[in-house]
């Protein structure tokens, strides 16, 4: 079965990352260093963002031949994990050409030849279903309208047997990160952010089983797997 074939219009927070180009490069610059990205974890959600870093370094350990989807990638912040020649095939996928560009980029700067980036909406990929053995998604669901299709997105294109696994910001973890994440809505940087257990309903509304799940925070790390 292909993937959908017409995608919704973009939603408020959606058309800002595609057209603010200020707000997308310097979210990516920040979320890729991380002295920057250290400090903002702490002060805005409570968290260490070490964890994100060793959470995303596990695509180091693929296999060659293992096919890679991204998504929403922003800029490429995984990328910071793969090595050169790793022989992936790994698809970059984002609503924002200002973060494609910046997936391009930074494949040139670290000589991944192995990277696409390619423009797509998370809650309609334009792939086949059981395309990827793998689908990454770090800080990105709660910059979609929909996370629930887009988890259901995810849970199509992968593999039976294969792995969805990343990090999503999640409401109440404490009364600062939820005064943060109210600022960050009203202004049209995320969209929606919900509690734990209403997130772990999207994996399960998907028919994934779950593998692991950490909280740091205001972040919630999981780990999926779909059937085989």
């Amino acid at each position: 079965m292909a993937g959908t074939s017409e995608s919704p219009a973009p939603s408020t927070v959606s058309q800002n990352w595609i057209s603010n180009g200020r707000l997308a490069s310097s979210w990516d610059r920040g979320v890729k260093s991380r002295p920057v990205a250290m400090a903002y974890g702490i002060i805005v959600f409570g968290t260490d963002n070490r964890k994100m870093y060793r959470h995303m370094e596990q695509v180091r350990d693929l296999p060659a031949g293992t096919s890679v989807l991204d998504v929403p990638s922003g800029g490429g912040v995984v990328l910071l994990g793969l090595r050169p020649g790793a022989g992936l095939r790994y698809v970059a996928a984002d609503i924002s050409p200002v973060m494609l560009e910046r997936v391009r980029a930074e494949a040139a700067r670290r000589g991944l030849d192995y990277v696409e980036a390619r423009q797509a909406d998370a809650g309609a990929l334009p792939f086949q279903d059981g395309s990827f053995d793998v689908v990454v998604s770090y800080s990105g669901l709660h910059c979609v309208p929909d996370p629930a299709t887009a988890v259901k997105e995810m849970a199509r294109v992968v593999k039976p047997g294969g792995t969805v696994r990343g990090s999503v910001v999640v409401r109440k973890a404490g009364f600062l990160p939820d005064r943060f994440i109210d600022l960050w809505v009203k202004m049209n940087i995320l969209d929606v952010v919900t509690p734990v257990d209403e997130v772990l309903g999207w994996f399960a509304d998907a028919g994934l089983t779950k593998v692991a799940t950490e909280t740091s925070g205001a972040v919630l790390y999981f780990e999926y797997t779909k059937a085989a």
